[in-house]
């Protein structure tokens, strides 16, 4: 299968390289012999990069699903923080007026960092106030250690997307030396045909059609046939 640059998909690019192998195996490749050995170690060399981004991909979004789990526990412990402030007297629908904070609604739409940044300012404006109730006292530790947890999971996901980029700029620098050792593959095949090999070419790189990965037929109903919509399915989502 012929391909116009360097720059395609992980998942076709992989495909690619299984199909020249698998071809290699069905077919006398001593023509080719040198050529097709780099390029098996050139695609191996891309198997194992793409493998450690889906790896590191793969923490990454769960260091982001940690990340939303803490923030909605800050979002909770705001709230518990609220209803003990009300509790000692403070305004119902504006209760961190006193402290000069938004209302709690108004904390949770703002991004993580600005977030978290200003419960830590409104826990320390109600310890500086006196006298607070034990509930109320309570309730800003909570806050507090749930700010906390905010940050902590914030530099993880920072950290796990840092590797990410790492990875991907490495998969992609392998990626090119598997393009020029797959064009080089292809123009030593198409030039045995001449050396008595005219088969082998099309083995080894055959039509797109044979080498993308098959998708369903539409199935057309008859005239007055509704067809029934498909059931969605609740499976992984692949990126």
């Amino acid at each position: 299968m012929p391909i116009r640059g360097p720059l395609i998909a992980p998942a076709l690019r992989l495909r690619l390289g299984a199909s020249v192998l698998a071809g290699a195996r069905a077919v006398d490749t001593r023509p080719v012999k040198e050529r097709l050995a780099r390029f098996a170690r050139e695609h191996r060399r891309y198997v194992a990069a793409q493998r450690q981004v889906t790896a590191l991909e793969r923490q990454l979004r769960a260091a982001r699903a940690r990340l939303s789990a803490s923030d909605a526990a800050q979002d909770d412990a705001v709230e518990a923080l609220a209803r003990a402030l009300v509790g000692d007297g403070h305004r119902r629908r504006r209760p961190f007026t006193a402290f000069g904070a938004p209302s709690p609604s108004t904390l949770a739409r703002l991004p993580l960092a600005d977030e978290a940044s200003a419960v830590h300012q409104l826990v320390r404006a109600i310890e500086l106030t006196t006298p607070i109730g034990k509930r109320t006292s309570q309730a800003a530790r909570g806050a507090d250690r749930a700010a906390r947890a905010v940050a902590r999971a914030m530099i993880r996901v920072e950290k796990a997307e840092a590797r990410v980029r790492a990875a991907r700029r490495t998969r992609d620098a392998v990626g090119r030396s598997w393009h020029t050792a797959y064009a080089a593959l292809g123009h030593v095949a198409r030039a045995a045909r001449h050396e008595g090999a005219p088969e082998l070419h099309a083995v080894l790189f055959p039509p797109a059609s044979h080498v993308a990965a098959k998708r369903k037929r539409r199935v057309v109903a008859p005239p007055g046939v509704s067809r029934q919509a498909p059931t969605r399915s609740n499976g992984p989502v692949s990126a």
